[in-house]
């Protein structure tokens, strides 16, 4: 099942069920998933986008979760991250430490990178070819860690 049509199904489910959290949360990630499907021209909702969106929101509560902390509102924090655990139940698992660095280590034995823009030359393929199933800080650590700098 595409994660649009789960998405859309999860919500039938929650508006039954009276699921406040979860119908709001994954309202706003259908209002989310059009307006970022008009934007890209794509019209077409695939995974892909799914997941793009997905982890924008959730990059979202993760900074709000961290303002509210410092602003002693545990209650709105709460519910940021119950939302933020809605959201990441439509994201890939994400990959441990070792496998990120095992995948920026292959990448490095590929490009065999010298100099100062080695970082930069690694970072591009990386992310490439980690994309959506790592974060970027995660693949710059792992590129620091491996290269040395």
């Amino acid at each position: 099942m595409a994660l649009y049509d789960r998405i859309q199904s999860d919500l039938v489910q929650a508006r039954r069920s009276r699921d406040e959290l979860g119908l709001s949360t994954l309202s706003l990630l259908k209002s989310e998933l059009v307006k970022a499907s008009k934007e890209t021209g794509a019209g077409e909702l695939n995974d892909e986008l799914v997941q793009r969106v997905a982890r924008r929101e959730v990059k979202k509560r993760e900074e709000a979760i961290e303002v509210y902390r410092r602003a002693g509102r545990e209650e709105s924090a709460a519910r940021e991250e119950a939302e933020m655990a809605v959201l990441r139940g439509y994201l890939p698992a994400a990959m441990s430490t070792d496998a990120v660095e095992a995948e920026v280590q292959a990448v490095i034995d590929e490009l065999k990178p010298e100099g100062p823009k080695a970082f930069g030359a690694v970072m591009k393929a990386a992310t490439a070819r980690l994309a959506g199933r790592a974060e970027g800080s995660q693949i710059a650590a792992a590129a620091r860690k491996l290269l040395g700098s």
